[in-house]
C-alpha cells in the first residue's frame, strides 16, 4: 500500500481533544475488585480536575489544497503559549489517548465527536493522542470551538485506502500519484498538545510486510507508524515534552506471527525514543498497543521493578499503581506498581496505555478509563507529577 505522510498541524479556537480490526475478546484481561472506574492512588482530586480554560479566538485557517502542509498558527493573544507563564517546581501532567473507532463504530460520521469532545473539556489535558480517527473527523476537531484551551494537532495515515470510513470506492488513492486522494478514505493518528507543536517526528515501526487475522491476509494492509510532536505548554515552562500516538497491530492468530510483529513494533519504539529521553525531553507514549500488561510486547516500555516479571523499559504507565487490579495480574497488594490496570476495551481487556518516561514521585502516577458510548475503547486519562527544570 501506498504510504502518506499526510500531515497537519491545526491551531484550535480553544482545546481539542470510540477499531480497525479491533480482537479485545480474544484475549482477556481480568480487573480486580472494586470498579474500574476508581482512580489510581495519589491523584483523584487531579483527575476530577474540570476547570475551564479561556476560548480562543483567533486561528489561522488550514491549507485545504495540501493537508501534508504544516500550517503555520496565529498565537492568541497574550503570546503564545509556554512563554510567558509563572512556573511551578512540580507540575501535574495530564494526558490522554482514545482510539475512537472513527471508522467500525462512525463510518467516519462527525455527529458522536461532542461525546468525546465534553470529556476533553472536562478533564483539559495538556496531551491528546487520538487513534482510528478519519480524515473528515481530525477536521471537523480541527475546527470544532473547544471551551478549555488553544491546542495545535497534527494527523498521519494508518491506511489511505479505507472504504470504513463511508466511502465506497477508494481505488484513486492507490496509484503513485497523491495529489489526487480522496481524503475521506484517510484513517491514523492524532497528536494534540495545549501549547505548540514543532519537529514532526514520524517512527516507522515496520510490520506491512505480512499481515494476517488468524488465517487470513489483512487487506487493505496498515502502514505502522508513530507520531510524534515535540510540545511547548505553558505549565512546564522551558522543558519540552515529545507527545506520540501509536497503532500497533492487531489480531492474534495460532503462530504468534501477530504477537512477534506488536513485540518487534514496541521495541522499535522504546529504542527509538531513547535519545529525546537521554537529552532531557519527557516522552508520553499513548495508544492502542494490542496487547495485555503481561504480554511480552510491553517489556520495551514497563520498567523492570514493576510486578509481575517487570520489563526492561523506562516509562510509568498511568494505571501501573491501580490495587484494585493487582491481584487477578499475579501483584501483591504490597506491590508498588504492576503490570495490570482497568479494562479499556471490551469487558475485561486492557490494550490501551498512557506511558510516561519520568516522575518526581511514583506514587502520582494515576490511570483513568471512562466508558463511552460511541467507541469500542475507553476514553482514557492519565496524569502524572513531573519536574519542570
Amino acid at each position: 500500500m501506498r504510504r502518506i505522510a499526510a500531515t497537519l498541524v491545526v491551531a484550535l479556537t480553544a482545546v481539542l481533544l470510540p477499531s480497525l480490526g479491533q480482537d479485545g475478546a480474544g484475549a482477556p484481561w481480568v480487573g480486580g475488585a472494586g470498579s474500574w472506574l476508581s482512580a489510581s492512588s495519589g491523584s483523584t482530586a487531579e483527575l476530577a480536575n474540570v476547570s475551564a480554560g479561556t476560548r480562543g479566538t483567533t486561528r489561522e485557517a488550514a491549507n485545504a489544497a495540501d493537508p501534508r502542509e504544516i500550517v503555520t498558527t496565529t498565537p492568541p493573544a497574550g503570546g503564545i503559549a509556554g512563554t510567558t507563564a509563572t512556573v511551578a517546581a512540580t507540575v501535574g501532567l495530564k494526558a490522554v489517548s482514545h482510539n475512537i473507532c472513527g471508522g467500525m463504530c462512525m463510518k467516519g460520521q462527525t455527529s458522536s465527536l461532542p461525546a468525546i469532545t465534553d470529556l476533553i473539556d472536562a478533564y483539559r489535558p495538556h496531551l491528546l493522542m487520538l487513534q482510528e480517527v478519519c480524515f473528515p473527523q481530525y477536521e471537523w476537531f480541527s475546527n470544532h470551538a473547544f471551551s478549555s484551551g488553544t491546542y495545535q494537532l497534527g494527523f498521519t495515515t494508518l491506511l489511505t485506502n479505507y472504504t470504513g470510513c463511508g466511502v465506497t470506492n477508494c481505488a484513486v488513492n492507490e496509484d503513485d500519484d497523491p495529489t489526487n486522494d480522496d481524503r475521506r478514505c484517510w484513517i491514523g493518528q492524532v497528536v494534540g498538545a495545549r501549547g505548540t507543536l514543532s519537529n514532526r517526528d514520524e517512527i516507522a515501526l515496520g510490520g506491512e510486510r505480512y499481515q494476517i487475522n488468524g488465517s487470513e491476509f489483512v487487506n487493505p494492509p496498515r502502514t505502522f507508524t508513530g507520531l510524534c510532536y515535540d510540545a511547548h505548554v505553558a505549565e512546564l515552562g522551558t522543558r519540552v515534552v515529545k507527545g506520540c500516538s501509536v497503532h500497533l497491530r492487531a489480531f492474534h492468530d495460532p503462530r504468534n506471527i501477530n504477537q512477534r510483529a506488536r513485540t518487534a513494533q514496541a521495541t522499535r519504539l522504546a529504542s527509538d525514543l531513547d535519545g529525546d529521553i537521554a537529552s532531557g525531553k519527557i516522552v508520553v507514549v499513548g495508544g492502542d498497543f494490542n496487547s495485555l500488561p503481561t504480554h511480552v510486547a510491553m517489556d520495551a516500555f514497563y520498567r523492570p521493578e514493576t510486578k509481575p516479571g517487570g520489563g526492561w523499559g523506562v516509562f510509568y504507565e498511568a494505571d501501573q499503581d491501580d490495587k484494585n487490579y493487582f491481584v487477578n495480574a499475579g501483584c501483591a497488594s504490597t506491590a508498588a506498581a504492576c503490570r495490570s490496570g482497568g479494562r479499556t476495551v471490551g469487558t475485561k481487556t486492557k490494550y490501551d496505555y498512557l506511558f510516561f518516561s519520568e516522575t518526581t514521585d511514583p506514587s502520582s502516577v494515576s490511570g483513568l478509563p471512562v466508558d463511552v458510548t460511541v467507541s469500542d475503547h475507553a476514553f482514557y486519562r492519565g496524569f502524572i507529577q513531573v519536574a519542570t527544570s
